[in-house]
């Protein structure tokens, strides 16, 4: 491969280093609302998955272990401690990229985790030269390239997950170079591709929507015919020839058919909490206040929607007593109002009452459950305006980002109608780009398995990023002439080729 980086694009790619720098220096503390900008809730999970590969061999995520479990002066336990199902909390991709800071520093994670946060900061300012380099190949010109480069460069939402040991920036990067891949003149891409996108689902699960939408971008490129065919066997089988180690894993060693992961073993999403969990998203498109009322032990004011006969008020007062009082999943959850519950408590009642109530609200109250509610969804992941946390000027200031995102997603979309009119690559990436698109906001907003509808628009991160595409498409289309005049882009030709 051929490097020529030009003036332009490498003073956006210093840009937006010396801004991630910034980022981690003066304000995530505040964004954060924590000292310890490396670390939140889920990055133990991939730390302590790899860490127990690495020490004993079997790769598990450690949870807190029962009374009559004999545990150290921290709490850790003496011999392994491997809950069923913890083998399958958290997928490989992206413990394993934190095993190698992991085994750089000595096995200690306070070096390794804000190594790995400073090495995903740096790794971005060769991400917006691959961004430019990718949009290269989709549309074939320097400014509307340059510019998919600067939103990317300068895109809050992702500026603020590269220094988190969250397996988000590493997935959107090698989504990247997916797209790079599959893009490129080489008639072996969509093997590499293929194997790329393989080792994105290992990092997050959904980039699975991402093999549908990719064999259809294909189909656009190469029409329906034998080299069709050839090629999206080439790229199915190197993408499973990546993926299928995992799934081949789980089932021949852990002998279980999981195919992404299973959360049962992480104590507080147990069957108490998901049934609740999927209760809730049937009836409204948020968990609070019900949440945080259960924990605290207090009154639990449920929505007008859950009262469609006499006697859910009975069910629904005596489900709230027993998740407050002996739901085992409710009792680990940070400000629980009272000690942990170590045996399964009344879980398999709550989880009863629950399920009974759900299926009270798919037959009795269909459009609710199958359209209001996802639809709130829906306008939430679209259109959020701000956090829910704005007890800071920082946090002030961040939710204004938040219109910002808004605003690139309706261009975004607007975009791809200009794109599906064109020919060539640009619309086989429209195709790729909406069908991904599509797929995530409708799954997460309208599907009804476990963790569906748990609005978070860190899940979202990946299509987003993708939808800067059409977004810079758009505006090359109406202000491009404006554009032309810039000398800097009429004479900017490489990136990387």
């Amino acid at each position: 491969m051929k490097i020529k980086i030009e003036k332009p694009i490498l003073i956006l790619a210093i840009a937006g280093l010396v801004l991630r720098i910034g980022f981690i220096l003066f304000v995530a503390k505040g964004y954060f609302g924590r000292e310890n900008i490396y670390v939140d809730a889920d990055t133990k999970g991939w730390y302590s998955s790899i860490e127990h590969l690495i020490k004993e061999g079997t790769y598990y995520v450690a949870v807190s272990p029962p009374p009559g479990v004999a545990v150290d002066e921290f709490g850790e336990p003496v011999e392994p401690y491997i809950a069923e199902y913890s083998q399958f909390s958290r997928m490989p991709g992206y413990s394993f990229f934190l095993g190698i800071f992991y085994l750089l520093c000595g096995m200690n994670w306070e070096t390794a985790l804000p190594l790995a946060g400073w090495f995903q900061a740096g790794l971005d300012f060769f991400i917006i030269l691959l961004v430019f380099a990718t949009a290269k190949r989709i549309f074939r010109r320097s400014a509307v390239s340059f510019l998919v480069a600067t939103l990317y460069a300068f895109y809050p939402f992702i500026i603020v997950w590269t220094p988190v040991a969250y397996s988000e920036y590493t997935s959107v990067a090698i989504m990247i170079a997916f797209l790079y891949f599959f893009f490129a003149p080489d008639k072996n891409k969509f093997g590499w591709s293929g194997l790329i996108l393989g080792v994105a689902v290992l990092f997050r699960p959904h980039f699975f929507f991402l093999v549908p939408a990719a064999l259809l971008a294909m189909l656009v490129l190469l029409k329906w015919n034998k080299i069709f065919f050839r090629r999206a066997f080439l790229f199915s089988a190197c993408f499973l020839l990546a993926y299928s180690p995992w799934p081949l894993r789980n089932y021949f060693l852990q002998k279980k058919i999981v195919f992404t992961q299973d959360l049962r073993a992480i104590r507080n999403w147990d069957i108490d909490v998901l049934a609740f969990m999927q209760y809730m998203f049937s009836v409204q498109s948020d968990w609070e206040p019900q949440f945080s009322q259960i924990l605290h032990k207090e009154k639990v004011h449920w929505p007008a929607a859950s009262y469609l006969n006499s006697e859910d008020s009975i069910k629904l007062e005596r489900v709230a007593f027993l998740s407050s009082n002996c739901g085992s999943g409710f009792s680990c959850w940070h400000g629980y109002k009272g000690e942990v519950i170590w045996d399964e408590g009344c879980n398999a009642e709550i989880k009863k009452i629950y399920d009974e109530l759900r299926e009270e609200q798919m037959k009795k109250n269909p459009f609710n459950f199958w359209v209001k509610v996802p639809m709130a969804n829906l306008q939430k992941a679209v259109l959020k305006v701000k956090l829910n946390d704005t007890s800071t000027l920082i946090r002030k200031i961040a939710s204004l980002l938040f219109l910002y995102r808004t605003i690139l997603l309706l261009i975004g979309m607007a975009g791809l109608y200009f794109m599906f009119r064109a020919d060539g690559t640009d619309q086989s990436f429209a195709v790729m780009c909406a069908v991904f698109f599509v797929l995530v906001y409708f799954i997460l907003c309208f599907g009804t398995s476990v963790q569906m509808r748990n609005i978070e628009m860190r899940y979202f991160l990946q299509p987003d990023i993708m939808m800067l595409f059409p977004a810079a498409f758009l505006f090359d289309k109406f202000f491009g002439k404006y554009f032309s005049r810039l000398s800097f882009l009429r004479n900017l030709k490489h990136g990387f080729d």
